[in-house]
């Protein structure tokens, strides 16, 4: 199955957002400032950042919104937002009272975007850690609206009583220290138990952003080119407000637990891949249904299990390592003490591969380049590998004496940041492309 028979492309559709953001850049200098800055200080598209607009009652438009494969929804405060279902596009809303258009602006800390772009917002409305908070600048004709989301996806601003703040505080503490080390299975029993009992006080949807949250801040100072662009973007005060996916490997054994740790968090399973009996991975992407978290969860997958639905099942140990089991084997998995395997983020693909590399962070050939979808890893940084964990391997058979040998003295592959461009509202991946890009990770291509 290949991502690109699954998720259309949708150039109509993209290219009203496009044309609303280019008018009102123009028709407000400050605007396209930002959108410069932006580009050259850390490679992002302010277009990325958009997460809705208010736009003035337009029968016009809004007839023309089903052709382009929009829908109208009701939310539950009654709000009514437009949305395409297949795709990764801005929503649209209508207010009878707006007489310019409003751009709503995803970031993760108001205060840290208004400090870094030296704006003087005119209101904020909701408070810190509350689920939603919008800010309001007026422009020359228009208006910027700055927002946070924490697992919420309507548009009231929300509240955060002392309670509701230290219970917060508290289970920031437990994500921030969660089980990681030890037996792997032990590890995800714990984890999920910790994911239920925040699913409980909070949903699935503020429990998914926070996990995730506590995940980045794991992965970030494992991975000096993440290091590097997270503080490009703390310039320009968005934090990972442009994460794409993050990415998991895991071991055949703990494939299946790991899937019911991320569907206890409230995800739905999307389209999974298989490369063929060649390639030896499969991959699971989910998708959360109020967050914005996307996963790319990959394991090891035997040519003869082309035809399983290989997350729903318990996966049988076998007597070789490809690429993922392999890393997970020198490492631990990516919900251990590895951690993601990489964060994906959305750029300017040139502009950003450009950046990274002028400052000490190659980036490797591009694994997909499609009209529709350009992705690039940064090479990995190398992690030291204990002998604890290499002379098991050896001694099984699935490393040869001198491959130990190589990843002690000189580490093994170990995490990436991933640099990505759609186009056309395209929300899929490149299967070959994930093919190649695994095969040319694999550890023991440099051992």
């Amino acid at each position: 199955m290949s991502t690109t028979d699954v998720w259309s492309r949708v150039p109509e559709a993209a290219s009203l957002f496009e044309d609303l953001f280019r008018t009102f850049a123009i028709a407000n200098p400050l605007l396209a400032e930002l959108e410069e800055r932006f580009w050259i200080t850390a490679g992002v598209r302010i277009q990325n950042l958009v997460d809705h607009w208010i736009l003035p009652e337009d029968p016009t438009l809004k007839a023309k919104l089903p052709t382009l494969g929009l829908v109208e929804i009701e939310m539950p405060e009654g709000d009514r937002v437009w949305k395409h279902p297949g795709a990764r596009l801005p929503a649209l809303r209508f207010k009878s009272k707006r007489t310019t258009p409003c751009l709503a602006l995803l970031v993760e800390s108001i205060e840290d975007f208004a400090q870094a772009n030296a704006l003087a917002l005119d209101a904020c409305h909701g408070e810190i850690d509350s689920g939603y908070q919008c800010a309001h600048l007026t422009l020359q004709a228009g208006e910027l609206m700055p927002i946070t989301r924490q697992g919420y996806n309507g548009f009231a601003p929300g509240t955060l009583s002392p309670e509701e703040a230290g219970k917060l505080a508290l289970i920031r503490e437990k994500l921030a220290h969660r089980p990681r080390t030890g037996d792997e299975a032990e590890v995800l029993e714990q984890t999920t138990k910790l994911a239920h009992e925040i699913v409980m006080e909070f949903g699935t949807g503020r429990a998914t952003d926070e996990f995730f949250l506590a995940e980045r801040n794991y992965y970030l100072p494992r991975n000096r080119a993440a290091q590097w662009q997270y503080a490009q973007q703390q310039k320009i005060g968005i934090g990972w407000a442009n994460h794409d996916h993050h990415t998991y490997r895991s071991s055949r054994a703990s494939f299946r637990a790991l899937i019911q740790l991320f569907k206890t968090l409230g995800f739905i399973t999307r389209e999974r891949f298989y490369a063929g009996a060649e390639a030896g991975w499969g991959a699971q992407v989910l998708e959360h249904p109020i967050s914005r978290v996307v996963l790319f969860a990959d394991v090891d997958i035997a040519p003869e299990e082309l035809d399983i639905d290989f997350a729903s099942v318990t996966l049988p140990e076998r007597d070789t390592l490809g690429t993922i089991g392999l890393w997970c084997a020198l490492h631990t998995s990516s919900i251990a003490e590895a951690g993601m395997h990489h964060l994906e983020c959305e750029f300017d693909f040139e502009r950003s591969k450009s950046l990274l590399e002028a400052n000490g962070h190659p980036v490797m050939p591009p694994f997909t380049n499609l009209p529709m979808l350009k992705q690039a890893f940064t090479v990995a940084e190398t992690w030291a590998v204990p002998a604890s964990r290499i002379q098991p391997l050896v001694e099984k058979r699935l490393l040869t004496s001198t491959e130990g040998d190589q990843f002690l003295t000189r580490g093994a592959a170990g995490s990436h940041l991933e640099i990505l461009q759609r186009w056309e509202g395209f929300k899929g991946f490149n299967k070959t492309g994930v093919s190649n890009i695994i095969r040319d990770t694999d550890a023991r291509r440099n051992a």
